[in-house]
């Protein structure tokens, strides 16, 4: 299994003692925001435990602008053109309110500059009221669009059976989140395969897709459209999590049977979600299916080693039982004898789905990265397989490993800059150093916004611009264990123990080859 790289697990775990006798000491004095404040370059220094406090930029995978820029000199640049895009959210007339507030966030801090379209979807029509107000919110166009029934609804074949209805009703008696709620699968299900299809949304290259009731922390100076494009980036992230296993107990199996039934060659982002079990190539089947990582590749060759020897003593009738080494190769052959090969109920094709996804709920993408032959497919065989009801995928997990039949991590692009929240789960970055900050300058008078002092103090490595978090939230970034860390080895190119070549995975370690080393080894010490 992939593990976390070396350089990201010492950080984490190398401060522990400094982190605790910290938040002990910052309770004490209920000082905390005050002490990270005037100490944030000591931290720095010392390789703080959380991520957010750590520059995670590498050659491929880095933000596009640190702090602000000058938005009138970006927009009169001559290489810059606005791209076919829209924002698209999905709503309902008794949101409103909520929905207000996110417009009021995305325009204050990003569209009130680039004006850029919007396009609402609603599976009833909207009302006067809702689209008298959100024209009156926006700077940029409006389209509101109805859904058809069969975008919607369920088919009839599946909607009319009482499989449907008692799966449903298992789902809540068993507590899966949401997964007694209709309109909650609907929704899944929708964005899973048919948004891109709507021709309000097909009539733009790009979308930035928001919700209601979420925030926005930073303001966005740049396009991130366009850079998205220039830089060769077809899908952004600011959140990448795991899912909950009982939502989706069979998605990675319809996935994976997906992929071989239609041979499909596999992007490298297929590493982000798939843990593989070829982690040795050896003649030796045993250890073929045991040794899935280097601390078992380490126990398990000194085993077998050991029982090697003693099998060859024992053909000279040359054992030894006095001496500890035959002694531990008895043991050994005694244990291997009695030990069973590990069974993973959820291994399919010698991988298994880590449950990490980026949350969908925040998208910057390219609208062919799913509106293309090989998605459609995918979400026709998922839709087949009946597990947005049957189960409750969420449209996350989906599009995540979705995105990863086609598409390379180099085409993915983590939104650090961009302060966001959904629910109760918060990225806000740390703001750039002060010479990158620059004054606010509203493009109109109803989004004048507070003076500078409210600004979050700058930071070293900071990447924010003018941002203003949530007084003592807890980053995403420092808690989605195991996920950040297994995007940061791919973003820094130091996968432990995966090679990925033409879609595949192989063997990382010559297992036959460092047995011979540890042999050297150890008939020298003998």
């Amino acid at each position: 299994m992939i593990r976390m790289a070396p350089r990201f697990r010492l950080y984490r775990d190398r401060h522990k003692p400094f982190y605790y006798s910290l938040i002990i000491f910052s309770i004490l004095a209920l000082t905390t925001y005050i002490y990270l404040t005037f100490n944030i370059t000591k931290l720095t220094e010392e390789k703080f435990v959380s991520y957010s406090y750590q520059d995670l930029d590498s050659e491929t995978q880095h933000t596009f602008y640190k702090g602000c820029l000058d938005i009138k000199s970006y927009l009169n640049d001559a290489s810059y053109r606005k791209s076919n895009a829209s924002f698209v959210m999905l709503a309902r007339n008794q949101e409103l309110d909520d929905v207000l507030s996110t417009l009021c966030d995305i325009e204050s801090h990003f569209n009130q500059w680039y004006h850029y379209p919007y396009v609402f979807l609603n599976d009833e029509p909207f009302t006067e009221e809702f689209k008298q107000r959100v024209r009156q919110n926006v700077t940029g166009s409006v389209q509101f669009g109805t859904l058809k029934e069969l975008e919607w609804e369920f088919p009839n074949e599946v909607r009319e059976t009482i499989e449907f209805t008692e799966r449903i009703k298992d789902q809540a008696d068993r507590g899966v989140m949401y997964g007694d709620l209709e309109s909650y699968h609907k929704m899944c299900r929708f964005y899973s395969g048919l948004f891109y299809k709507h021709p309000l949304v097909r009539a733009y290259d790009w979308y930035w897709r928001i919700e209601p009731d979420v925030k926005f922390f930073c303001d966005i100076t740049y396009d991130p459209f366009f850079e998205m494009e220039r830089n060769g980036k077809e899908y952004g992230f600011t959140v990448v999590l795991q899912e909950l296993y009982w939502s989706v107990p069979g998605l990675f199996r319809a996935t994976r049977s997906y992929i071989r039934n239609n041979k499909i060659k596999l992007g490298s982002l297929w590493k982000l979600f798939a843990g593989s079990f070829e982690y040795a190539q050896t003649n030796d089947k045993y250890l073929e299916k045991t040794v899935l990582d280097e601390k078992l590749l380490k126990e398990k060759l000194e085993e077998k080693i050991k029982i090697d020897r003693l099998l060859q003593k024992t053909q000279k009738d040359d054992v030894d039982l006095n001496n500890k080494d035959d002694i531990g190769g008895l043991n050994h052959l005694i244990n291997r004898a009695q030990s069973k090969v590990p069974i993973f109920d959820d291994k399919i094709d010698n991988e298994v789905f880590n449950l990490c996804h980026f949350w969908s709920n925040f998208e910057i993408a390219k609208r062919t990265v799913f509106d293309n032959p090989i998605y459609d497919e995918y979400f026709k065989h998922l839709e087949a397989s009946g597990g947005f009801w049957k189960e409750r995928w969420g449209d996350a997990p989906v599009h995540s490993l979705g995105l990863a039949l086609t598409l390379d991590i180099e085409q993915i692009h983590y939104f650090r800059d961009i302060g966001y929240q959904h629910s109760t789960i918060v990225h806000c970055p740390k703001n750039a150093p002060q010479e990158l900050q620059l004054p606010y300058i509203a493009g109109y008078d109803k989004f004048s916004k507070k003076d500078s002092k409210y600004y979050d103090p700058p930071f070293n490595v900071g990447s924010g611009c003018r941002c203003e978090c949530p007084s003592r939230h807890l980053d995403i970034e420092d808690t989605s264990y195991p996920c950040m860390d297994f995007w940061l080895e791919l973003a820094h190119g130091i996968e432990e123990n995966t090679n990925f070549g033409d879609g595949e995975y192989f063997p990382y370690v010559d297992l036959d080859q460092r047995e011979e080393e540890m042999k050297n080894e150890f008939y020298s010490n003998v």
